[in-house]
């Protein structure tokens, strides 16, 4: 099994995983640089009206050809838009790092979230 996960094929994922408020859209997936097997995907689910908040994502294939995720982070609570900075592979330690600018919150934000897979 190849542990390579497209863009198509991590968005579609997330699209089917997350949160649906009947207006989301799910962004392109970034890969950790010479990495193909590993990505962060961040998602609006929104409702097309008054209501919306962002959620990220760490997207992984294992070698069995089974997709994992985690949700690293979402703004129910603040309904900021989640901005993406970077993301880097150590082995299998993964560093992702995010934030908002505080659009609806009124206070910017960062955070890095670190994960092994």
């Amino acid at each position: 099994m190849s542990t390579i996960i497209t863009a198509e094929e991590a968005r579609n994922f997330i699209s089917e995983v997350a949160p649906s408020l009947g207006c989301d859209f799910t962004y392109q997936p970034a890969f950790p640089q010479g990495r193909q097997d590993v990505c962060a995907v961040i998602h609006a689910a929104e409702n097309g009206n008054d209501y919306g908040y962002s959620l990220i994502y760490l997207v992984w294939k294992e070698a069995t050809g089974k997709i994992q995720y985690k949700e690293l982070s979402n703004t129910r609570s603040t309904k900021d838009y989640i901005n993406f900075k970077s993301i880097e592979a150590n082995g299998n330690e993964i560093s992702v790092a995010y934030g908002g600018g505080g659009s609806f919150s009124g206070q910017a934000w960062d955070e890095t979230k670190k994960i092994t897979i």
